[in-house]
């Protein structure tokens, strides 16, 4: 649930479940409201998720498969 989020300005992965809307997004410290790469929400996200790790480059070795 979205009360759980992080409301540190990190990025993590919001939806929004009535237009089903994912996206990555952070909470705006200074506005006070859930911010994407287009602006502010028109209706607040439900949930969220932290962002996956991002791919390892090939040759070289990740963590577990």
């Amino acid at each position: 649930p979205i009360e759980t989020a992080p409301r540190d300005g990190s990025f993590v992965l919001l939806y929004e479940d009535f237009e089903h809307i994912v996206c990555q997004g952070y909470w705006g410290l200074e506005s006070e409201e859930w911010l994407h790469g287009r602006g502010n929400f028109w209706r607040q996200p439900t949930h969220w998720m932290p962002l996956p790790a991002p791919p390892v480059p090939n040759g070289q070795r990740g963590g577990e498969t």
